[in-house]
């Protein structure tokens, strides 16, 4: 089984271009990072104003995906899918049972 690994780019056929596999990994992880921070705010006081949201659940199951999946697959695209996933299911999901509202300002 390979293993694909993110902070020195080796494993199957990723290099060091700049649309190469490590790279967009490294893009599809600051894009659920940015989907976890907007989700919030729009949860807070935005068009899901009184949505429950948890933060912590986001963060912790939306990268959590993401780095395992590519940690395995080495594909980028559906770390992101499983990212986007993860962000809806710890974010909204949990929520539902366990909101933290505010207190982080």
């Amino acid at each position: 089984m390979m293993v694909y690994n993110l902070m020195t780019c080796q494993g199957g056929d990723w290099t060091f271009a700049i649309l190469g596999g490590c790279s967009m990994a490294w893009i599809a992880i600051a894009v659920v990072v940015f989907l976890i921070l907007i989700s919030r705010r729009q949860a807070d006081d935005g068009i899901l104003a009184g949505t429950g949201y948890n933060f912590i659940g986001a963060a912790a199951l939306g990268l959590g995906t993401v780095i395992t999946l590519v940690t395995v697959t080495g594909s980028a695209k559906w770390s992101l899918l499983g990212g986007i996933l993860g962000v809806i299911i710890g974010g909204f999901g949990l929520g539902m049972f366990f909101s933290d509202e505010g207190g982080y300002e």
